[in-house]
């Protein structure tokens, strides 16, 4: 270049091995070469904006992650806690109404061997009457044989519930007795003498009697 030639304005220039030098307007200077790469523009600086905004989404993300993960294992801890409260009341319940079920056992056996206690007492109790009955007989017998109105002597006395009853038969309120008086040994094993008779009355526990068959 000449001293008279226009110069070019200040800048960077390339050069013919492709690399690029700085023309101040007068003379060249040895500065660094620029990089190649594009320098930042407008829509580059909002770049650290976008890249903010990304990182905010994925700490919202994050955030709402770990709180769908404490609600969902307290949702988890809350099922488990409701359910073994669930379990432990269920047992209880059955606990209880299976000791209500023994007691209510207890007390229908209970009930039963009190009733069957009663029922053999009560049967003892018909059984041990027949020989007073025998006995009231036998005084009454003898009175009669004393009168003449009979021949004597008492040989036995049986009595026996009429028509196949039974003392033992708890049912029948009134027991009619149908009592023999033995006073002659017929030799052949049988007996001969008079009827007597007695109804005994379990409820009042007393009874009549008198000569006759029923």
């Amino acid at each position: 270049m000449t001293d008279d030639a226009p110069q070019p304005p200040a800048g960077w220039y390339p050069t013919p091995d492709g690399s690029q030098r700085y023309w101040n307007g007068e003379s060249w200077l040895s500065l660094p070469e620029p990089s190649r790469s594009p320098l930042p523009t407008e829509p580059a600086e909002a770049t650290p904006t976008h890249r903010s905004s990304r990182r905010t989404s994925v700490l919202v993300a994050s955030v709402l992650v770990a709180v769908l993960l404490v609600v969902g294992g307290g949702a988890l801890v809350w099922k488990l806690v409701t359910d073994q409260q669930a379990a432990v009341a269920a047992q209880e319940a059955a606990d209880r109404a299976a000791v209500k079920e023994e007691a209510a056992q207890r007390a229908a056996d209970a009930k039963a061997a009190a009733a069957k206690e009663a029922e053999a007492s009560e049967r003892k109790l018909r059984a041990d009457s027949v020989p007073g009955i025998e006995d009231s007989i036998r005084a009454m017998a003898e009175k009669h044989i004393a009168d003449g109105l009979i021949d004597g002597p008492v040989l036995s006395i049986d009595c026996s519930p009429v028509n196949g009853g039974s003392t033992d038969d708890l049912t029948e309120q009134t027991t009619v007795f149908e009592c023999f008086v033995a006073n002659v040994d017929n030799g052949d094993g049988t007996l001969s003498g008079y009827s007597y008779n007695s109804t005994m009355n379990w409820d009042t526990g007393s009874y009549t009697y008198g000569i006759g068959a029923p």
